[in-house]
């Protein structure tokens, strides 16, 4: 089968999830949405020459925080979230095998426009957060360390490899920033579709990594 093949399929399905988003037709969300991280790990799957297992994982998970996510009420977005936290603990722990962290200063300088970002968004949405304040706060400081060990992997190597990591954790960083900003402080009409766009981007920019990745090995 052509390899293209699979990113075909995942680009139609973005867009038949982004004309659901705008055109309101919760039909065609539900329909597409699940099938988004399916057609993800089948475009990695048709090349990588080995699988990421950590990788593989957190697909797995967003794929199950992406079903939740479909669901009305504050459960379903509890659960929701909590599958994507463990996705990005997946996520930080393929990147951890990569990097070796010897000095805390690389942590420390790293760390800074991350924890910078996390007391301007708490000073933001803190307020309008109630009894969601333990959740959000628990999943904004891992998705946070994720941020920084990408960074310190950028750092260290400054590869286009590497970069594309980086580019791809501060899209999904925005992704979730505008989430946070839609359901917490103030909704605006186009935050959906643009919530979806960068969370789509993210992904396919860190699977880009692992494949390209892979074939250095």
């Amino acid at each position: 089968m052509n390899k293209t093949v699979p990113l075909i399929a995942f680009t139609l399905f973005c867009l038949i999830d982004f004309f659901g988003i705008y055109l309101d037709k919760q039909l065609l969300v539900n329909f597409a949405k699940p099938m988004l991280m399916i057609t993800l790990f089948w475009y990695y799957y048709s090349n990588a020459k080995k699988l990421n297992k950590y990788f593989v994982l957190g697909l797995f998970f967003s794929f199950l925080g992406d079903i939740l996510l479909l669901g009305d009420g504050e459960m379903y977005f509890v659960f929701g979230l909590f599958f994507f936290l463990i996705a990005h603990v997946f996520y930080i722990i393929m990147v951890l095998k990569i990097i070796q962290i010897t000095k805390p200063k690389e942590f420390i300088i790293a760390g800074v426009p991350f924890f910078l970002l996390f007391l301007v968004l708490m000073n933001v949405l803190y307020a309008g957060l109630g009894v969601m304040k333990i959740p959000v706060i628990i999943y904004a400081v891992t998705i946070s360390f994720f941020g920084i060990v990408s960074l310190i992997l950028y750092l260290k190597a400054k590869t286009k490899i590497s970069l594309l990591l980086l580019v791809g954790v501060l899209t999904f960083i925005a992704s979730d920033t505008i989430l946070a900003l839609n359901l917490f402080y103030k909704k605006q009409s186009f935050y959906p579709l643009l919530i979806m766009m960068t969370y789509v981007l993210a992904q396919y920019l860190i699977c880009r990594f692992v494949l390209k990745l892979n074939q250095q090995s």
